[in-house]
């Protein structure tokens, strides 16, 4: 971390855009669904995989990539968002049919878990008190406003009624450059350790499949049946899962999640009684 640093107003608009890359660009799928599926002619049970893919893989990995950015360097892992997020938009521009499509989406949710924590933890890095609450209030409007955008279909409508659904994809690009031009100048920053770094495969995996499974069971439970093999089979894996991930993670050095986190007052939960 660069001494003395403090952050800019250019920074806040760089680290925006990279996380309007996935709130609004990538979400606005989510209101242009008919549209992509008539132009590639692939069947709805597809296009709602793809759909749900970038969210799960955020998911899957936001966690990991936060650790990574603490370690080796938030703005390094800032920066590899921003390209995954051109890689897998150029995907879904260039797509012809389901194969595209599913690996831009995957890259996508990929790019929003290396921007979500890298970018967030860069302002909490160089802005202090009230500069900060602001750095971080457009963050916020980012991206909880870049997703109320693309719920109320700006993005799927304005842009994809002028340039077609792929015309989303491009501008997701634009914003993506543009990203990573206006943090150019940023320092690096990264915890100070002298401590040589290890990490977590055995948590990731045992999370991913953990993870996956209830993604499946909660997506799929109902269509195979609630009491067939292959649902109580997922809860099975989920429950089996739950119970490895928390054996292997407690009091773990280089943890993939310091289970300790939860023993936090912010993460206490809300009081038993709330007065109005």
């Amino acid at each position: 971390m660069k001494m003395g640093y403090k952050g800019t107003d250019r920074m806040i608009a760089g680290i925006v855009f990279g996380v309007i890359t996935f709130w609004l660009f990538a979400q606005a799928i989510v209101n242009v669904g008919p549209a992509v599926q008539a132009d590639l002619g692939i069947p709805l049970d597809t296009l709602n995989i793809a759909v749900s893919l970038t969210a799960l893989f955020s998911g899957l990995f936001i966690v990991a990539a936060g650790g990574l950015a603490d370690r080796t360097g938030r703005k390094k892992i800032a920066y590899l968002g921003f390209v995954l997020s051109i890689i897998g938009s150029s995907c879904l521009v260039l797509s012809q049919g389901a194969v595209l499509l599913i690996a831009g989406r995957i890259i996508q949710g990929l790019s929003a878990a290396c921007i979500m924590p890298s970018t967030i933890a860069l302002m909490n890095a160089y802005f202090e008190g009230k500069a900060r609450q602001r750095a971080l209030s457009f963050w916020s409007i980012g991206s909880r406003g870049g997703g109320g955008i693309a719920s109320f279909a700006f993005a799927g409508g304005a842009i994809a009624s002028s340039f077609g659904w792929r015309g989303i994809f491009v501008f997701s690009i634009i914003f993506a450059a543009l990203g990573m031009i206006l943090l150019w100048a940023t320092p690096e920053s990264k915890r100070d350790s002298d401590e040589p770094f290890h990490f977590d495969f055995a948590g990731l995996s045992i999370f991913i499949v953990t993870m996956v499974a209830l993604n499946i069971f909660i997506n799929f439970g109902a269509a195979f049946g609630w009491t067939s093999g292959r649902t109580l089979g997922l809860l099975a894996t989920i429950l089996i899962g739950f119970a490895a991930f928390v054996k292997v993670e407690r009091n773990k050095h280089n943890a993939l999640l310091d289970l300790k986190l939860f023993r936090s007052k912010p993460y206490a939960g809300v009081p038993r009684r709330t007065s109005f």
